[in-house]
């Protein structure tokens, strides 16, 4: 494995370890880290994110169309081959009202922003991948440009990456059960060259 080092905010530098350990203490349940990993985008999954079938769809640039063609999101998942799959875990007690999860989907992405604003974005390329939409702003730009394109959250569905077949290459568990729900993010790594994108 690659021994990367993250410079980070508060000047400190960490190793993968120490950002999966980082992962944790923010929250996540569990993070593991990714090497030579090669990730399809499926166009059965994309047909999901549809007018119809989502309200998001044409509202900010982590959906189509703002995401670009599912040909577009292959391209730049094709740049990587490292990074960190996390998982925000949450055991259930049935019947769960509606505004639960969107209250578990925001406190897992409360936790990605916070991992990311952590990484050195000046000396990673990074494609930060996750479940229910960026947060980084409180109203998206769209169509106007993005704000923070270093660290948008982009969404998994969007990119049409089926999240069961990620977390099996991962060793982790991922289902869709009454008593228990599972988020997950990927954040995909590289180191630039010669400090370009």
């Amino acid at each position: 494995m690659r021994r990367y080092i993250f410079r980070i905010t508060e000047g400190y530098a960490y190793t993968v370890d120490i950002l999966i350990k980082k992962a944790i203490t923010l929250g996540f349940t569990n993070a593991v880290w990714l090497n030579g990993v090669n990730i399809a985008c499926d166009a059965a999954l994309r047909a999901y994110c549809n007018p119809e079938g989502c309200p998001n769809h044409g509202q900010n640039w982590v959906c189509p169309p703002g995401c670009g063609s599912l040909e577009a999101c292959a391209e730049r998942v094709s740049r990587y081959r490292e990074g960190i799959l996390l998982q925000s875990v949450t055991a259930l007690s049935p019947p769960v009202a509606g505004d639960t999860y969107k209250t578990l989907s925001r406190a897992h992405n409360l936790r990605l922003k916070k991992l990311l604003e952590t990484m050195d974005s000046q000396q990673f390329d990074m494609l930060a991948l996750t479940t229910g939409g960026c947060i980084f702003c409180d109203t998206c730009a769209y169509p106007l440009p993005c704000l923070r394109p270093d660290v948008r959250m982009n969404s998994l569905s969007a990119y049409g990456i089926d999240v069961g077949k990620l977390c099996e290459q991962a060793g982790l568990q991922y289902a869709f059960r009454p008593d228990r729900v599972y988020y997950t993010a990927l954040v995909l790594i590289k180191e630039r060259t010669h400090g370009k994108a």
